[in-house]
């Protein structure tokens, strides 16, 4: 259980810090009060609820296999 759910937590996570360190270097260089950081950063919140919803069907998917899941 723990093997699935591990890995779709760490990826996750990697993601996530991946989108906020993008959205943290566009802050640093272009300021708040730039209309590019606003659309990067609100494309960055529409690609992380997209890429945790596929993540969660790819945790469900895989953790279909294992005999935790049939209990």
């Amino acid at each position: 259980m723990w093997e699935v759910t591990g890995w779709a937590f760490l990826t996750w996570f990697k993601l996530t810090a991946l989108l906020a360190a993008t959205v943290g270097v566009t802050w640093l260089w272009l300021g708040s009060a730039s209309g590019w950081f606003w659309i990067i950063t609100a494309t960055a919140v529409l690609l992380e609820f997209h890429l945790a919803r596929q993540l969660v069907r790819e945790w469900g998917y895989e953790a279909s296999y294992r005999w935790w899941w049939a209990r």
